[in-house]
């Protein structure tokens, strides 16, 4: 099996190692910014549990410190899993209609 799933559009090497990055930047160890943003990880590419996990483990992360020493922003058309679709970790949710719902509520 090619390990970057072409056929499903995932490179699962590659959210490992900004997930990586983003650990080694909490810990001192890079010039990593803290910050990491995931462009529409999908359920369907991942499977369930993976998609999941993804939460999970930046959440984990949140105990590394006196306060989360991160951000991580995932955009995505798949619901997150049950435990995360609140605040604090749902911060703001979109749609592509209404105009009133998108990100600049306008028609561009």
């Amino acid at each position: 099996m090619d390990k970057y799933y072409p056929a499903r559009g995932v490179n699962i090497p590659c959210l490992n190692t900004d997930l990586a990055a983003l650990t080694l930047a909490m810990e001192g160890r890079t010039l990593h910014p803290d910050f990491l943003l995931h462009d529409s990880p999908r359920e369907a590419d991942l499977g369930r549990s993976l998609y999941s996990e993804i939460f999970h483990f930046a959440q984990s992360l949140e105990d590394v410190g006196p306060s989360p020493l991160f951000q991580y922003i995932i955009t995505t058309t798949t619901e997150p899993p049950e435990e995360f679709r609140n605040v604090p970790w749902l911060r703001l949710q979109l749609q592509g209609s209404p105009e009133e719902d998108r990100l600049f509520r306008v028609n561009l």
